[in-house]
Formats: structure tokens, sequence, C-alpha cells
């Protein structure tokens, strides 16, 4: 189960490995662009000198001639041999940035990752953060690769609602095929990481593409109007310009320039939102990706249905297919940024009238597929993080989720350890729950691994529900919901002290078992850390029977409750069938502390607290008071 130091050494190894090969690739790029720059400059240089010189010197215009026309094939050569390092230059660096990562999530670098996921935490549902499903140190931070900001979200809804039992072995397939295809998640990856994408801009062109506009109607009149004015206008100039006849050329302009006043008002706000390189640049970054995706053929049945998706969607072009044809219509209408131009080509040619006129085809076409396109991208983004998991730790195994109602024992795991938690320390553990309705009690010392084997097992629960791999050997649960309650701090903000915060929380974990009794709701794997810790012995161990009691009351939903209350133990003896004590010890050996954080059948015989006191230099005398 846990990698060696060995192995894990040689994955980092890999990844930097991998980042040095990029930056050195880089700096050679660099190195071309910067002579082809060279060869661009001087060739246009010569060109211009010729062309100057020959101007001057008529003379001298056989030998200024062909050098001008060398320098100008020159500079066009060099400017097409230059589109293609230019373009892979950010490609490399962000190859080289994502390597850097994969070794930092490797080594546990957290603050070196730059998605930590804590936008998605929800106040109302607080075992997000208690599970560090997102976080500085989470689970998302661990598997997030994705590069747009559907796909981050798609992610995050795995990890937050998790799948149907029915769906989670076709997403474990899908995840591990792309486990194997790196090349192909890391060029996703890339793509995806080139521009940074503006979520509102992207929200805003999907509600233009989907809208019900009237600009058709409106438009179509002067389209074809203007298709005539143009050439009428350049045939009649053509004919002024070269055998002096009298034409009406001046009024066919004119009736171009009222076109252009007419429309301009009303195509302008149709299109100036999709310019620029917020809104324009993101969609050359997913055609890419759907290209990628549309001509790979998958072997697992979830892939091959998301690729199949985004063709049948297409009804004619593919997705990629369709995304080009829009940013070349974008790309025409780029000429506004440039005023006199933009003026002289409005009137001159219609061209905002025909490249409008290009683009509402387009949106009345193809818009309506936009937002499922970017759905189905963004679901084989996440799935491509999931599979990225699973290839940096192959370790990690794939669990069964069995339907809510499902016969056998809720949990069985097999060593299973938590996977935030560094590979070369982690110690996993054997467990099972037996049935529903049952309460593990567990008791032990201070820093024994209680609270860490309840976040454990939380954590590896929203992996197998997700579809994405476990930290165990084997991980078979039916499909449930975590309701916690661990190491709750006050919330000054709300007015809360610590004992009162827990008290709420406690509060809601007790309602959230109610609400799972219901037919068709699914059960609570509740996990309750240290009950009541902030009160006296006296209240506490009433208190505590009692909720005890009502979770085992529960007849769908099962779980775990930690405990430094001995006396707590002995409701074991009272209801044997559904509650099962275990615990965690340690060791003292006269100067430190060792704990073995195995987790072991029966009650903890050993406490801590003096011991840890006596470290700190508070001797405290065992008998005291």
């Amino acid at each position: 189960m846990r990698p060696t130091a060995a192995d894990l050494e040689a994955r980092i190894a890999r990844y930097r490995r991998l980042a040095a090969r990029y930056a050195r690739q880089r700096q050679r790029i660099d190195r071309v662009i910067g002579r082809i720059a060279v060869v661009r400059f001087v060739s246009f240089a010569v060109a211009l000198a010729c062309a100057i010189s020959g101007f001057y010197e008529r003379s001298w215009t056989p030998v200024y001639g062909p050098l001008m026309a060398l320098g100008l094939l020159v500079f066009g050569v060099a400017a097409w041999l230059h589109r293609k390092p230019y373009a892979l230059a950010p490609r490399l660096e962000r190859g080289e940035r994502l390597a850097r990562e994969a070794a930092a999530r490797l080594m546990g670098d957290w603050s070196a990752l730059p998605d930590d996921g804590a936008r998605f935490l929800d106040p109302h549902e607080p075992s997000l953060g208690e599970l560090q499903v997102f976080g500085r140190t989470s689970l998302y931070a661990l598997i997030n690769r994705a590069g747009l900001p559907e796909s981050r979200r798609r992610l995050a809804s795995l990890l937050r609602d998790g799948l149907e039992p029915a769906e989670v072995a076709d997403r474990q397939a899908a995840a591990a095929e792309l486990a194997r295809l790196r090349l192909l998640r890391n060029r996703l990856a890339i793509e995806a990481r080139l521009v940074a994408f503006d979520e509102a801009a992207m929200g805003q062109v999907i509600d233009w593409a989907e809208a019900d506009l009237d600009i058709q109607r409106r438009l179509k009149p002067w389209v074809w109007l203007t298709r005539l004015l143009v050439p009428a206008t350049f045939v009649q100039l053509g004919l002024t310009l070269s055998l002096d006849l009298a034409t009406a050329w001046q009024i066919t302009l004119l009736l171009q320039v009222v076109a252009w006043v007419v429309t301009t008002r009303y195509l302008s706000p149709h299109y100036a939102h999709l310019l620029g390189e917020a809104h324009h640049q993101p969609f050359g970054a997913i055609r890419r990706m759907l290209a990628l995706v549309e001509r790979r053929r998958f072997e697992s049945a979830a892939l091959q249905a998301a690729r199949d998706a985004l063709s049948r969607g297409a009804q004619g072009p593919l997705p990629s297919k369709r995304m080009a044809q829009f940013e070349d219509i974008v790309g025409a209408l780029e000429v506004r940024h440039s005023g006199l131009l933009y003026a002289v080509v409005s009137i001159g040619l219609a061209w905002e009238i025909q490249q409008c006129w290009r683009l509402e085809r387009w949106r009345l076409d193809h818009g309506r597929h936009l937002r499922s396109d970017l759905r189905g991208l963004a679901d084989i983004e996440a799935l491509a993080s999931i599979g990225g998991l699973a290839a940096d730790h192959p370790e990690f195994g794939w669990a069964t989720v069995r339907a809510d109602d499902a016969d056998g024992p809720p949990i069985i795991a097999r060593r299973v350890g938590h996977p935030l938690f560094a590979a070369a320390t982690r110690v996993s553990n054997d467990f099972t729950l037996e049935q529903r309705g049952q309460l593990i009690l567990i008791t032990g010392s201070n820093m024994s691994g209680k609270s860490s084997f309840l976040r454990t097992l939380g954590i590896n629960t929203r992996l197998a529900l997700a579809g994405a791999p476990v930290c165990a050997a084997e991980f078979d649960i039916i499909r449930c919901a975590p309701s916690t309650s661990i190491q709750i701090t006050d919330a000054p903000e709300q007015g809360l002290s610590r004992f009162y915060a827990e008290v709420k929380r406690i509060k809601r974990v007790l309602d959230e078992v109610q609400a799972a009794e219901k037919p068709g709701a699914t059960p609570r794997l509740y996990l309750v850390d240290e009950m009541l810790s902030g009160t006296n012995s006296r209240e506490r161990h009433l208190a505590c029977r009692t909720i005890v009691h009502t979770l085992v009351g529960a007849t769908r939903s099962f779980g775990l409750v930690t405990t430094h209350d001995l006396s707590l133990v002995g409701i074991a003896g009272e209801l044997p069938e559904h509650v099962v004590c275990g615990h965690f010890s340690d060791r003292f050996d006269g100067e430190r502390l060792h704990f073995d954080y195995t987790l072991k059948p029966g009650v903890a015989q050993t406490t801590n607290a003096l011991h840890v006191l006596a470290m700190e230099g508070i001797d405290v005398p065992a008998e005291a008071g």
C-alpha cells in the first residue's frame, strides 16, 4: 500500500527531469525566435533601403529591384517560420510549470499549487472543510489539474456531491484509461492554461449564443443592399478613373455610408463584447482541446459516450470546426480596434454588416451547442484530473460503491490511509463497520490518531463517491453522505463560544441522521470527534450517553465517535449489538511518547496528558488534588 521512499523519490525525480527538459527546450526556442527576429529585421531593412535608394537612384533600379525583392522574400519566409516557435514557447513554459506542480503534489508542498478550491467551501456543508475536501491542504489541491473554470467546477461538484453507484464503475474505467494517456492529459492541461479565462466573460458569451435576438430579420435587407452597392461603387469608380466616364459612384458610396450609420447602432452592441483577449483567445484554447478529444479513440464507455455526445451535438461540423468558424468571424471583426481602418472598410466594403451577418448565422446554427460542448469538455478534463491522481499514485486502489440498500457491511476497508499524509510516514489500518445502525466508539490518548482516522474514512468516502482512486488496498462502501463534527473552534463572528458551536454542530449531525431515516433518503456516515469536551465531566457524560443512544437509534446510518471519557465506554455493554469499541494507544519511555497510529479492538488502557505536560517542563504529581 505505502510506496517506498525510493519509489516516491523516483516519481518526484521524473517530474523534475521533465520540468528541466521543458526549460531547456524553451531556452532553445527562445534563441531560435531571437535569430529569426534578427533575420526579419535585417531583411526588411535591406528591402526598405533598396526601395528608397532605387527611388532616388533610378539608374541603379536593376540592382536595387532584385535586392528589394529578395529582402521581401526572406522577410516573408522568416515571418512564416516564426509562427511555429512563437506558438511553441508558451506551451513549453506551461509544461514546465505543470511538471513542477506535479512534483510539489508528491512532496506535499501545497503552497506551490495555484488553486486550492477554497472558493468551493460552503458554510452550509461544514464537512467540506473538516474533511479537507477544499482548502490549502485538500483533496481538491491533490487532484486538480484542470485549466477551464467549468472543469474545476465539475471536479468540485464530484467531490462535493458524488455520483450514483451505477455511474461509479464507468467513471473509474474512464479515469483509469486517462491515467495511461499521459500525453493527452498533459496537452489538455497545457492548452487550457495558455490563457487566463474570464468566467464572467465566458458566461456572457454563452448567454449571447443562446439568446432570442431579432438581429437577422433587421439585418437581412441591408446585407443584400450592400452586396449590390459595394461592387457597383467599385465598378463605377474604376470606369471613372480609367476611362474618365461620368458615373454615379458618389451616390452608391453615399448609400453605403447611410447603411453603415443606420446599422452600426444596433450591430456594435451585438458583437463588441466578443472582442478582445479575455473573450476571443479562450475559445481558441477550447477549440484545440476539442480537437484533441475528437481525434482520440477511447476504450472506456464513459469516454466514448462523452466524445460521441460532442460529435452528435455538432449536427454538421465537429465542435472544433465550429469553434474555428467562430474565431475566424470574431477575428475579422477585430478591425474595430483600429478606428480609421474600421471606418474605411465598414463603409467601403460594408465589412461590419457582412461579418455580423456571418456571426448571426453562426449563432443561430451552432450557438445552442456551445454550453453543452463546454460541459462535455469540462467533464473530460475533470476525469483527466482524476486520471492524473491515479497515475501519480499507482498504489491507490479503486473503490466498490454499492447502492444504499445493498446487503453486507456498510464499510469494508483494508489498509486504508489518509491520502494527504506524506506517503513515507503514512500508517494504514484495516477497518470494518458490520451493519447499519452500528457505532464504533474509539478511545485513545492525546495525539494517538483518533481525529486523523475519522478524516481518513471521511476523505476516502468522498474519493470513492467521486469515482476517484482511494488511499486503500480495498474500500467497499454503500452510498452515504458524511456528517461531521471534528475539531470545532469558536465562532466569534457569530458570537458563539467553542462549546456552543460544537453543540450546534452535533445538533446538525443528529438532524441529518434523523432525516436519513426517511424512505429514499441517503444514509449518513457520521464522524463525531471528542464530543462536548468543553464542559464538565458529569454533564458531558450524561449528554454523550443521550447522543449515542440517539445515533444508534437510527437504523439506516452508521459511524464513529471518539472520546477521552473512558466512563462512556460502559454504554457498549448496554448496547452490545450497536456499539463496538476500538482504540489507539501510545507508549512513554520516560523521555518521549511513541505512537503507532494503529487501530486496535477494545478500550484504551493508557493516558498521556501528564506525560505531555512533563515533556514541556510542567510537572504534575500523579495524585495531585
